[in-house]
């Protein structure tokens, strides 16, 4: 099974060679990264251009011109762009320790989507990041400074909306859906991608869960053992509160079509 990664990115070119640092430890378990590159200017592209010569693996750089923040039109061109059968999904800022590859192929399942979450760095723990060799030691000495009871209450908050669901006690809004996740693309593509209306932030990776679930398919927690870290960065519109920008009204809309029309391939309204 060939794997692709897909990363969601734009601009901070040093965030992007931190988790591409990170990728080259645990390169043997993928076979690409694709760079999503949502209309980064042509210093950034020229960037790029290097970072792809240093790593072992290969790197394709998905570019579209910029129209505004688009990330869910963006990964959508990450897929196009990749070659695998299998799809992991990152951000630039995100940092994976070894052994978070392995742990989302272990739990791919066919008709089935597996989703990870991060832990978030302080401000001085992705100074340190970025400013040293990433190591396992490094990695690893990071992870366990922080919490673990947040990862374990989402894990938990995860396995128990799949119980429920079964019982058909909670509808297909009720997932939580963020950080990182993966699936065949054969089934990625049967629900045809993200949904491109969703421009600015937020609501894309809700209404992917969303229409995954109506689609039948099975959430499968790698939360646990799936880690990442979480680059700190200001936040323009944290994640709790993106239902206040303009992408809730649509996201809430009455009815939500499990194939998408404007995704990975365009459908023309009957």
């Amino acid at each position: 099974m060939r794997v692709s990664i897909i990363i969601c990115f734009y601009e901070k070119v040093n965030y992007l060679k931190c988790c591409l640092d990170a990728l080259q430890i645990c390169s043997e378990d993928f076979d690409e990264v694709v760079v999503a590159d949502d209309g980064s200017d042509a210093d950034v592209i020229l960037q790029i251009q290097n970072l792809m010569t240093i790593y072992d693996f290969p790197i394709i750089h998905a570019w579209h011109p910029r129209d505004g923040a688009r990330r869910a039109a963006t990964r959508n061109n990450g897929i196009r762009h990749s070659g695998g059968d299998y799809l992991v999904f990152l951000d630039a800022d995100f940092v994976v320790l070894p052994g978070t590859i392995k742990s989302h192929l272990e739990a791919a399942r066919h008709g089935s989507f597996v989703a990870g979450r991060c832990k978030y760095t302080t401000e001085e723990q992705t100074k340190r990041l970025l400013s040293n060799n990433i190591t396992d030691e490094l990695l690893e000495s990071l992870y366990s400074e922080l919490p673990d009871r947040p990862i374990c209450r989402e894990h938990r908050e995860f396995v128990q909306y799949a119980f429920l669901k079964k019982l058909r006690l909670v509808g297909a809004r009720k997932l939580q859906f963020g950080g990182h996740f993966s699936i065949y693309r054969k089934d990625i593509e049967s629900i045809n991608g993200y949904d491109e209306n969703f421009i600015g932030w937020g609501g894309e990776d809700q209404d992917m869960a969303l229409r995954l679930v109506m689609a039948g398919f099975k959430g499968i927690s790698a939360i646990r053992k799936a880690r990442i870290l979480h680059l700190w960065h200001p936040h323009e519109l944290g994640n709790k509160h993106w239902k206040e920008g303009p992408n809730v009204e649509y996201f809430f809309r009455k009815e939500v079509p499990v194939f998408c029309e404007n995704g990975l391939i365009k459908v023309k309204p009957v």
